[in-house]
């Protein structure tokens, strides 16, 4: 048995259901085994891709948190180096300061030592020297202020440049933290995204997943249940597939509505019903030489048996409709009572059927709605082919 094929991170819809059915055994280039309209190759694509953009919002949102973390660390770190920035600042303009004095403090003992009479040659010495001492009145104390301020000074000169030092590498450690700040704020929108679109595809998927699922079994699928699929995309289909050649007597928008709310109120697939109908009707175009006309509003072959010359006539497409859910309903529920059903019954003799509650799904209207072999095969294969083609332009691919 060949191993299924590995899947990347990103595969759209169309490119899985080929994967898939290559893993199913089919020889690449050669026509699948699997049609794209088959549930299992269907539920087994879109499993995946549930998966795989599940496990991707999983690690974009990990991304996020990460990156949250990260963030929420530069900016403590960003404040604590703008906070060391300001206090080695502070402390660079205390050594220019104490510079700025010192050298102040050598001017005034140039001042003084010229007052007190200390050669030109002295003073000059003490000038070009810039060695700091305090004002003093007296000669002979020169020559030791001289000493003492010439050490204040390098000093002085030593604090200030290290304070500079200090300062500068500050900020550019402030700054760094700063671009890495700024890295990650514009990482972050990106995960977000990421995460946010993972979970719309594996969301658009799960819906998509669960409206196969709702067919899984095929024939076996039963008649009872609320309509999948709305009144919008069934119109949709038909228009695209089949044309504006039909012979109804309502729009098609209309119709289909009808097959929505009427299914639904007697809790019929009634998107499946439409299937039954595309069927009954060759796609309501009604051929000439049949049992039922286009003005007959009777869309499931209603009473137009193999020895009839025709079938049941509805005074309008609702009730056509209607008495096709209805009859539907009394074929699959067992115990129906008049009573029970979501409108006034079309047939009042229907709850009587001698088919009552003895099919209750879509394959047992072989032989017993129709006479024809694969009667209830064909109107799931018809539904499945709606429904592929809604799902293949359901932006699952993006």
């Amino acid at each position: 048995m060949s191993p299924r094929p590995r899947l990347p991170a990103r595969l759209g819809l169309a490119a899985l259901v080929v994967v898939l059915a290559v893993g199913a055994g089919v020889p690449a280039g050669a026509a699948p085994r699997r049609s794209p309209t088959d549930p299992a190759t269907r539920i087994a694509a879109l499993g995946t891709l549930v998966a795989t953009n599940d496990a991707a919002a999983g690690a974009a949102d990990r991304d996020v948190a990460s990156l949250t973390g990260r963030l929420v660390a530069l900016q403590r770190a960003e404040a604590a180096a703008r906070a060391r920035t300001d206090a080695l600042s502070v402390a660079a303009d205390t050594a220019r300061i104490r510079l700025a004095d010192a050298r102040a403090a050598l001017r005034l003992l140039a001042v003084a030592a010229y007052r007190d009479g200390a050669r030109p040659q002295d003073l000059l010495a003490i000038v070009d020297a810039r060695a700091p001492i305090d004002a003093v009145h007296r000669q002979y104390l020169v020559a030791r202020s001289a000493e003492i301020r010439q050490r204040a000074i390098v000093e002085s000169r030593r604090a200030e440049r290290a304070a500079q030092r200090a300062v500068q590498e500050a900020r550019a450690a402030r700054d760094r933290i700063r671009r890495d700040t700024e890295t990650v704020e514009s990482q972050l929108p990106v995960a977000r995204r990421r995460a946010e679109a993972a979970r719309r595809r594996a969301t658009l998927a799960r819906f998509w997943l669960a409206r196969w699922r709702s067919v899984e079994g095929g024939i076996a699928t039963l008649i009872r249940g609320q309509p999948v699929l709305g009144s919008e995309e069934m119109a949709r289909w038909f228009a695209a597939t089949r044309g504006t050649r039909n012979r109804t007597t309502v729009p098609m928008p209309e119709l289909t509505r009808y097959y929505v709310e009427e299914g639904s109120a007697e809790n019929v697939r009634s998107d499946i019903a439409f299937a039954q109908s595309i069927l009954e009707t060759a796609s309501f175009r009604f051929p000439d030489g049949g049992q039922v006309a286009p003005s007959d509003n009777n869309f499931a072959g209603m009473d137009a048996c193999d020895s009839c010359t025709t079938g049941s006539r509805f005074p309008d497409a609702r009730t056509g409709v209607r008495a096709q859910m209805q009859q539907l309903r009394v074929y699959a529920q067992p115990g129906l009572r008049n009573w029970m059903l979501g409108h006034p019954p079309v047939n009042p003799r229907l709850d009587t059927h001698f088919l009552k509650g003895r099919v209750p799904t879509w394959g047992g209207l072989t032989r017993t709605w129709a006479t024809a072999s694969g009667y209830g095969d064909r109107i799931i294969e018809i539904y499945c082919e709606m429904l592929a083609w809604l799902t293949d332009r359901a932006g699952l691919d993006a």
